[in-house]
């Protein structure tokens, strides 16, 4: 290909889980790959979240003697999505790929050496449906030491959990007063914050554990990652993306992809003009993702023709916010 600055086998704008995950399979298959994430930190909102993934039949279920299979897993998501013939995103073809091919992901995650393991109990949402399962099918990562990244620890993205302690023990905190349980963890995670300190440790948890994990192999697997380096536009010739213009040390650079390019670059959380036109009457103040959410990506696919749906759709939960705190980032 002719006319660029530089060209890679692969090429992915943003550096959430997605974009991790998936320049480590292609380097696991020879391929040269470039990560582009347009701000000064890395991990998106996967780094943000609690980083808990839903893999029906994963191995650490296999390892617990959970009981699961694809086809529980399948009748589940059946019963808890229906016909959906609105939602291309949840086809039943897809439905049947994601509950297959899920575990093999978590399978080849913990091949490159992150290290993963499951929720004690965290249930399906609708678990009294069929296929539901009660001790839940959730995958989340250890805890990570953000020193291990050494220059690049101040690149990764900061969870909204600073506790050292796994999120579902954390939960169960507010139950101190009445739960011994519950004191036996703030124990716990009081010790190993201590013991942190004493030793230097800097511990991440949740989605920052996911992502510090991810970015750990991602660099130790020869990825090329930039931040600071968003992306202007598609590069598309003959009705195939070939690459996208960016931008490097303030300078416009157009970058080939042999292979093609994936777009893991969020939503449209905090883009005021796109929440008004697909969801009405939300607002952007209410949204907990990182600020830069601004959907300008889909709006580049869909001015190259993507086809859009479900976008209507959010993930939510209730939240009531003290006086003072409107504008808090958390």
């Amino acid at each position: 290909m002719s006319g660029f600055d530089e060209t890679f086998d692969f090429v992915v704008v943003g550096s959430g889980g997605g974009s991790m995950c998936a320049g480590l399979v292609m380097r696991s298959a020879g391929k040269s790959v470039l990560i582009l994430e347009k701000t000064d930190l890395v991990g998106g909102i996967t780094a943000r979240s609690g980083g808990v993934m839903w893999i029906p039949n994963n191995p650490f279920m296999q390892r617990d003697g959970i009981e699961d299979s694809s086809d529980k897993a399948l009748a589940y998501l059946n019963a808890v999505i229906g016909d959906a013939s609105d939602a291309p995103g949840a086809s039943p073809a897809r439905r049947r790929k994601y509950v297959t091919e899920a575990p093999r992901m978590v399978e080849f995650l913990v091949s490159q050496g992150v290290k993963l393991t499951r929720a004690s109990c965290w249930p399906d949402y609708y678990d009294e449906l069929p296929g539901g399962s009660v001790p839940g099918r959730t995958v989340v990562a250890e805890l990570f030491d953000a020193n291990e990244l050494g220059a690049w620890k101040s690149r990764l993205r900061p969870n909204f959990l600073l506790l050292p302690g796994m999120l579902e023990d954390v939960m169960k905190l507010p139950m101190i007063k009445v739960s011994w349980k519950a004191k036996f963890l703030a124990a716990k995670i009081g010790l190993r914050a201590i013991g942190a300190k004493l030793t230097g440790r800097h511990w991440v948890t949740c989605g920052a554990a996911l992502q510090g994990r991810m970015l750990q192999a991602a660099l130790r697997n020869g990825i090329d990652i930039r931040t600071e380096s968003p992306v202007r536009e598609l590069i598309v010739d003959d009705g195939a993306v070939k690459g996208v213009l960016t931008v490097r040390d303030g300078q416009p650079r157009r970058v080939g992809a042999r292979l093609g390019v994936l777009i893991n670059a969020g939503g449209f959380s905090h883009n005021r003009a796109m929440r008004d036109k697909y969801q009405p009457g939300a607002q952007t103040k209410w949204s907990m993702a990182i600020r830069t959410d601004q959907g300008e990506m889909i709006e580049e696919m869909m001015r190259r023709g993507a086809a859009i749906a479900q976008m209507e759709e959010s993930v939510g939960n209730q939240q009531t916010i003290p006086p003072g705190a409107e504008d808090s980032d958390f």
